[in-house]
């Protein structure tokens, strides 16, 4: 596998779309494309940005993207302006296929089963690539957006799925206001839909999954009131009351979404939520006016499920990107394999505007508090070519299975 990578942060999307695919064309040592990847900004017309990504790159080639808060490379973490990035791919010993599912507003288990029936049968596929709108309602100043849910969708494409394959990928989000987003599938640009790309051939693919919360205290909470994306009650007590009581004071509510703390699942009820891998986060948007509860970003938890208030730490984002993407290196370096091309999948929530620096780092400028920036610069001292962008769930393998997560970021590393 081959790749070139191109940005742009242009105003026009058509001549944004031009810019970033000539871009990844001047980088690349070969002018068509085998697949592209391509995301911009969810306030850019993308139609526009599809065409000027057209006239660069043809008609043939399959796109595959769409909408993201900002974007990531090798010398950009941009999410000011109008952000766009693209990587070109040119296989060699290696392919993928692609699936797209339509639907995914009325049944997220469905478009996973249709995506896995639709994908062509691979003997050597070894990672599926997968990315669904985030957004299933954007909401308005008297309602909170609705989301769709990752957990059915991948419930019902492994269920079809031929064998058992490692899931990673995204739920798209666009802005900070939960508007609609949209896809970049093959050849059409698609809204409420869920694709897949399958990897095959010599290809071997390592994830990394990057934390950046610690549990506020030792208590767990049985969630005993809770309606979709809404939880009103834990232990039988109002949900923001509690919160309240544990973190010491009402101040968590002033940021939608809630910056300071999220919800920790356990990935077994005997998990311990100090090791990184034994839980998954759950980001709260919000507070229902007159505080009857909370908005949760995803309608996934359930009544008697247990839970733990967990507090954000940029210093163990960054802590845990970095000790997480040296682990992949050295993995790969051990197994022999080289390292062709690495997507990044990050929670728009750890973006580096929203991090309140501590007094002792008052005079470092802001983006020097970016978890994003320790992969950037291992990913450039190991000369490993990088595409990321900003997302509403991040999906990978965690405790035995895929799962949906927030405020975490997901490194994939594709090897021969």
């Amino acid at each position: 596998m081959k790749v070139g990578l191109g940005y742009s942060n242009c105003e026009n999307a058509f001549i944004a779309g031009q810019q970033a695919a000539q871009h990844a064309i001047a980088q690349a040592v070969f002018n068509d494309a085998d697949l592209v990847l391509a995301f911009c900004s969810g306030t850019m017309d993308h139609q526009a940005f599809y065409r000027g990504l057209r006239e660069v790159l043809g008609q043939d080639v399959n796109i595959f993207g769409g909408s993201a808060i900002g974007v990531i490379t090798n010398q950009h973490l941009s999410y000011s302006g109008h952000p766009a990035a693209v990587a070109v791919l040119k296989f060699e010993d290696n392919y993928c296929q692609m699936a797209v599912a339509t639907g995914l507003f009325n049944s997220p288990f469905k478009a996973g089963e249709q995506l896995a029936e639709t994908l062509p049968t691979m003997s050597d596929a070894s990672l599926l690539l997968l990315l669904y709108d985030s957004v299933k309602f954007s909401g308005s100043e008297n309602a909170a957006p609705v989301m769709n849910p990752s957990a059915p969708l991948l419930r019902g494409l492994e269920l079809k799925l031929p064998k058992p394959l490692p899931i990673a990928g995204a739920g798209l989000l666009g802005d900070h206001g939960f508007s609609h987003t949209q896809q970049f599938c093959g050849k059409s640009i698609t809204q409420q839909s869920a694709s897949a790309l399958v990897f095959g051939g010599n290809i071997r693919s390592y994830i990394g999954v990057m934390h950046g919360c610690q549990p506020l205290s030792s208590q767990r909470y049985t969630i005993t009131g809770i309606f979709g994306q809404f939880l009103y009650t834990l232990d039988g007590k109002p949900a923001v009351k509690v919160i309240d009581q544990a973190f010491g004071s009402d101040s968590w509510r002033s940021n939608s979404p809630v910056s300071q703390l999220c919800l920790g699942i356990p990935a077994d009820p005997a998990a311990d939520l100090s090791m990184d891998n034994e839980y998954s986060n759950r980001l709260i948007s919000g507070v229902l006016p007159n505080d009857e509860g909370l908005i949760l970003f995803e309608p996934d938890m359930h009544e008697g499920l247990q839970i733990q208030l967990m507090r954000r730490s940029p210093a163990l984002g960054r802590t845990s990107a970095r000790n997480s993407t040296e682990a992949l290196l050295q993995k790969i370096k051990q197994d022999g394999r080289k390292p062709l091309f690495a997507l990044y999948m990050d929670c728009a929530g750890r973006i580096a505007q929203f991090d309140q620096a501590p007094a002792t780092d008052a005079a470092l400028p802001i983006a020097g508090l970016e978890e994003a920036r320790e992969v950037q610069n291992l990913l450039n001292d190991a000369r490993i070519p990088l595409l990321g962008f900003y997302c509403g769930v991040e999906i990978a393998p965690q405790a035995g299975k895929s799962r949906g997560l927030d405020w975490s970021g997901v490194l994939i590393i594709l090897t021969r």
